[in-house]
Parts: structure tokens; sequence; C-alpha cells
């Protein structure tokens, strides 16, 4: 999660550690360690600033390389940069990782047979837009030749690999596409030297084009302002910089895909770049310079503070909240079999799911989760009591609505779960901080916006005992400030206090540990199950088999509402029939038909024999 930025800073707070540990031969001289060169000797060519406002800052007087202290990594150990940052955060012991999911896997393009090198068309429709030949050629750009007409080829290279290409037609505006099931990345890698630390990124390719002509470096996503998936694949690439200019359109799409990258690459290294057209490329046709893209780049600004809005900034979603549009629905709503409008989950909310021992609401939940994820939504779990074979075994069966789904179903609802469903595979309990990194790394890479923690007595959060309470209502501040921070919403599951009596559902004070618990949730769900006797007695005993008929009849659960801050509904009741073999929970009756997340068609019957 920690990007190169943020390691820099690190290493500037410890430059006089860092320096010793480098160059273990020299020595502090006032605010400065000294040495003889890179190789750590004894001396004074190379010096390295310990305090102030350059902290971490060096410079060989020898050779004139500088830098700061990941470039000093560099030089002194001869390291990649993606090898110095892995070596300053061994040295920091900052671990940032997440667990892996199953990568995707992509159709790596053929390269063209009948593609040359511009001479025609592409060229004099590239130079007509004030592109050189010398940047034409240093893009790689290629001419084609498809349904008899002249298209233009941008290569996507990573690592001088050929993963990805983008094909515009000159005499058609609307001509154009890319290679399909390619991997998504971002184009002008191979032209980004190894000691660059700022980039900017751009929203097509003959924009990147003109920022790079301009002496900028200068990256471009494949697929438009709105599509995200770039930021997955080349996250570790994207590690390194310290500074990332976002050079998007100036419109209501270049505006909110702008927001949304800058949010997930980190705000604090991101910044807007402002031009005097509509895109870069614009604006070099309308006259704009090489220094004109350079004081662009110098002057971007950086957002505002999140917590610093003007009052007119919120009068569309106010708006909507006061006057919703017919038919919208801007939150995912609680789903089973059907949708229930009385329930929405909002981002930056704290959701608390409680019951008691064995009513059920781990399983209601998983359940809810594939309702929003059909929605949409992208979730990750932490079940600290159930290993994540276990915990797929039942996702899978509520998914699919069979007891022993075929092995080909198994392997289709795994692939509709893989952008959608991650686990946080750690057997035992986690601590909130932890959960809290990755959860903030999970939202930022992948765009997950729903987190789960199963359940609070799994983390390092005392129930009962001294300190208990204060712990408690810190646990559930930096919950709910999370949640608000990342526009997530966080689920978590708290167990009620053991009672003499469950014939009747737990109360919102019920929940064991303090009142901080449900008094810092915006929302707090119930889940309570019926006491019936599953046992079918002998049909001869009437009176018995009577009641018995009757009481299967009945609900076998109930999902209550103690809590919702932002709704109108407080206080109600969902009664629940369930579904043994699926697992399932149905709004409607016992025979109503399975619930099928995952669309799986097959010669073969669906479930084993």
């Amino acid at each position: 999660m920690s990007n190169a930025h943020d390691i820099a800073e690190m290493l500037a707070k410890d430059a006089a550690n860092v320096a010793s540990y480098l160059l273990r031969d020299g020595k502090k001289h006032g605010a400065e360690w000294k040495a003889g060169s890179k190789s750590g000797e004894a001396g004074n060519s190379l010096s390295v600033r310990l305090t102030g406002a350059k902290a971490g800052v060096w410079k060989d007087f020898a050779t004139g390389e500088s830098g700061d202290l990941l470039d000093l990594f560099m030089a002194v150990h001869g390291y990649s940069f993606p090898e110095a940052l892995a070596d300053a955060k061994r040295f920091l012991n900052v671990v940032d990782s997440m667990p892996e999911k199953a990568q995707k896997t992509f159709t790596r393009p053929q390269k063209p047979k009948n593609s040359s090198v511009p001479v025609n068309r592409v060229r004099e429709w590239l130079n007509g837009r004030g592109i050189t030949d010398e940047t034409i050629d240093a893009f790689k750009v290629r001419e084609v030749q498809r349904n008899g007409s002249t298209w233009a080829l941008f290569p996507y290279l990573r690592d001088s690999v050929f993963v990805n290409a983008k094909y515009r037609n000159p005499d058609d505006k609307k001509g154009m596409g890319q290679e399909p099931d390619a991997e998504p990345c971002l184009f002008g890698w191979h032209l980004v030297q190894p000691k660059e630390r700022t980039i900017v990124i751009c929203e097509g390719e003959i924009d990147a084009m003109t920022v790079w002509q301009a002496g900028i470096t200068a990256l471009s996503v494949n697929a438009g302002a709105g599509n995200h998936q770039w930021i997955e694949n080349d996250w570790e690439k994207l590690e390194r910089f310290s500074e990332i200019v976002i050079s998007f359109d100036h419109d209501e799409a270049g505006d909110k895909g702008a927001t949304e990258v800058m949010k997930r690459l980190g705000v604090e290294r991101c910044k807007r770049m402002k031009m005097g057209a509509k895109d870069a490329n614009q604006w070099l046709m309308d006259g704009a310079t090489p220094e004109d893209f350079k004081a662009a780049v110098i002057n971007a600004k950086s957002q505002d503070p999140d917590e610093m809005k003007s009052a007119n900034e919120f009068i569309d979603s106010l708006l909507n909240l006061m006057y919703p549009e017919e038919g919208k629905d801007e939150f995912p709503f609680l789903a089973l079999d059907q949708q229930f409008p009385w329930f929405q989950f909002r981002p930056g909310q704290l959701t608390v799911w409680s019951g008691y021992n064995g009513h059920g609401k781990s399983l209601l939940l998983s359940q809810v989760q594939l309702g929003l994820m059909a929605q949409g939504e992208r979730f990750i779990v932490f079940s600290g009591e159930m290993q994540p074979e276990y915990l797929l075994e039942r996702t899978v069966k509520q998914a699919t609505g069979l007891d022993r789904p075929t092995r080909e179903y198994i392997r289709a609802s795994l692939n509709w779960l893989n952008d959608k469903f991650w686990i946080f595979n750690q057997s035992g309990s986690a601590t909130i901080k932890r959960l809290l990194e990755v959860f903030a790394y999970a939202n930022r890479r992948y765009g997950i916006r729903h987190m789960v923690i199963d359940s609070l007595m799994m983390t390092d959060v005392p129930e009962d005992g001294p300190g208990a309470f204060t712990a408690q209502k810190e646990a559930i501040q930096k919950l709910c400030n999370f949640a608000k921070k990342n526009g997530c919403h966080v689920h978590l599951v708290a167990h009620p206090r053991k009672g003499k009596d469950e014939s009747t559902g737990p109360g919102k004070m019920d929940i064991a540990g303090s009142s901080k618990i449900t008094d810092g949730a915006d929302n707090v769900f119930m889940v309570w199950r019926a006491q019936k006797d599953q046992a079918e007695p002998n049909p001869s005993d009437e009176a018995a088999y009577a009641k018995w008929v009757e009481l299967q009849g009945m609900p076998d659960a109930k999902l209550i509402l103690k809590k919702q801050r932002t709704g109108r509904t407080q206080d109600f009741t969902q009664l629940l029939w369930f579904d043994t073999d699926s697992m399932q929970y149905r709004s409607q009756s016992r025979n109503y038909k399975n619930i099928r997340y995952v669309d799986h068609t097959s010669n073969k019957s669906e479930v084993t024999q």
C-alpha cells in the first residue's frame, strides 16, 4: 500500500540510520553524513542531509550524482527501482501486501503481419494533429489495413512485451477499438526511464504523445476516463512515482474519472493538470508550446481536502435525497430472493449484524453479499471462524441454490466470484489495524467497497475486562472513520450477550461489550431463528402432527432492523424461510424457487449424482 512517496518520507525522517546503514564507514558531521563515495568508505565527497526540510537529500560531488534516499539505495546496491523500493520497505519493516486473488487470464495479441511504419495516411493524420515523425517512431505507431481501410495501430508494451493494441481509423472518428480479451494497461511504458519519479497520465494515446513531445514523460489509459482496470494491472509499476499528474479531458467524464484515479492512487501524490483546451492535443493545435505544458505540470493542483466542502457542493445529493428520481437506485438494495427498498447499503457507513450463536447471522450476511455482488458490488471478507474452503463451500451452495452442484458449476461460480469476492486469508484472530491496512489496499487497487469483519471477537478488541470499553469505542471509531474516508461500507458481526431465553430475539442493547458498538454504528440488524422441532412426529399422533405441520409453515427466522441512522425505516421485521440444501433464506415461502445467482448451462445435470 505504501508507495514511493510514502517510503521516501519515512526514510527521510530516519535519515541518520539510513545513511549509516548504506554508507557504513561514513561519519556524522553536524547535520550531514559524510562518506568518500557511494561505496561507503570514509571521506567527504558524498554528503547526506540528516535534518531539516532537505533531510534525506544526498549528492556525490565527485560524480555529480544526487537524489533522495531511495535513489541512494539504487546507487549503493545497483538496484532497479522496484528492488530499491522493496529493500527500503524491508529496512523500515513495512509490510503492505494483501492476499493475492487468482490472476485473470488475458489473450496476448499477435503482432499484425500486414503492419508497417506509417508512410501514408496515418503519418499524414498524426502530422496534421501536430505530432512529429520523431514522436510517431518513438511510440512505435504502425499502419495496418483492416476491412479495406487504413488504420493506426498504437502498441501497448510492458517490459518490451506486446500486451495490447489500440486501433484508430483516421477517416472515421467512431472507428476505434482494441484487441479482445487483452490486458488493460497504460500506453507508453517503454519510454519511461528507470529514474523517473514524476509521470503524467492522459486520457488518450495522442494526448500522451503530445505531452511526451513537449519533453514530459507521459502515459495513456487504454479505455477512456471511466475505465480503471489498468490500476490493478499496473499497480506495482506505478508504486515508484512520487508525483502522478492526471491530464484527463476537461469535461464531466474526465473530471469524474480523474477524481476516482486520484483517490485510488493516493491523493497525497496525485495532482490535476489544467490546460487551455479540452485535451492536450487540442491545446497543442491551438498553439501551446512545450513551455506551456511544462508550466501546466508544475502548476498542477492537488485535490482540496475531503473535509473542506462548500454547502453548494451538496445540492445534487440533497435534491436526490429529498426528491429521488423515479426508478433511480443510487445505492445497492438489501436483496435475497427479491429487493427490499426499505434498506440501502450506503457508502461511508458501518452496519452491525448480531444474533444469538447458531441463529444464522453469518449465513444470512453471506447471502446478502451475493445479492449485492449481483448488483455490481465487490467484497473482501475476513472470517476468523472459517477456513477459506469452508467459507467458499457455503458461498457456492448459496450462489447456485444447490447442495452439491457439479464440478463444472462450481468452476463457473468461482469464475463469477473471481472479480467480485476476495478473502482475507488468515486463520484465527487479526488486528483491527492490519484489517484496515488490507481493506485500504483493496479499495484503492481493486475498487472494493464492502468489507466484512466476521466477527469482532476474532479481532484484538477485548469483549470485557479492564480497558474493554475504551478499546471498543476506539475500534468502532476507526471502522466508521475508514468507511467515511474511503466511501466504503463496513459490515461487522458482533455477538449478543448470552441470554437465558432465546425464544425471543435480542435487542440492540444486548450486543456483547459496551453500548459504543451500537451507538457508533449507522445500522444495526438482528437475526433470530425460530426454535422448531425438526423431527417429524408419528402421523398417528394427529394433534402433534397437526401442530408440527403448522409450525413448518411458519417463518424460520426474522431479520430485524433495530437502527438506521440515515433512513426512514426503524424497527422493521422481515420474515424469512430457510432452505437447508441451498443454505438460502427466502422472503416469501418455503416452496419458493431457489435463487440462481450464477447462470450456468450444461448438457449434464447441475447436481452431482
